[in-house]
């Protein structure tokens, strides 16, 4: 019957006199002291290299490495392939919302109507959840993509919206952003 391995640890620990306590063995065997009580928990395995630390330290049969765990893994080479393909329609598809949402979230935040500001809020919200989920796309994607992004957004609109947003959550600093800025987004 095999003992579940953060069980023997803690039985083992109890027993030794070597150490006074958790912290004390975990430097002594090099294992960061939150990753050892995570092994006393049961909520991780060691690794490998952990494993070959705790079996030379406790002698435990749980700890023992196996023959393969002591054979060096070789991985092999991830093949590249010869040409990257760039899914135009897509990086399209995702620059023409975000352009969108860019310029919506310039008109809606430069508006000066305070009738209804709560569905003010509610829109610019909206839209700012829109914007970042077509971005994932971009922060997950290519190199390239990212590139055609950048050639296909204006800058200065993007500036001004990110500048604008960050005055918002100071009023000291949206009252002079105000008071010093004059660009018109495109949209």
């Amino acid at each position: 019957m095999q003992i579940v391995m953060d069980v023997a640890l803690n039985e083992w620990f109890k027993k030794q006199t070597k150490w006074k306590n958790r912290a004390d063995f975990a430097r002594a065997i090099e294992i960061n002291d939150s990753t050892l009580g995570d092994y006393f928990k049961g909520r991780h395995q060691p690794s490998n290299e952990n494993r070959k630390k705790l079996f030379k330290a406790t002698g435990l049969e749980c700890f023992e490495p196996t023959e393969a765990e002591e054979a060096p893994q070789v991985k092999p080479p991830i093949p590249l392939p010869e040409k990257w393909e760039v899914p135009w329609n897509d990086v399209g598809q995702q620059l023409v919302v975000i352009g969108q949402a860019v310029a919506q979230l310039g008109k809606l935040i430069s508006s000066s109507a305070t009738s209804d500001v709560v569905s003010k809020v509610q829109a610019v919200e909206d839209a700012l959840y829109a914007l970042n989920d077509q971005l994932e796309f971009f922060k997950e994607g290519s190199p390239n993509s990212r590139k055609i992004l950048r050639r296909q957004l204006d800058g200065p609109d993007v500036g001004y919206v990110t500048t604008l947003l960050k005055a918002l959550f100071d009023e000291e600093r949206f009252q002079d952003w105000l008071a010093m800025t004059t660009h018109q987004v495109k949209g």
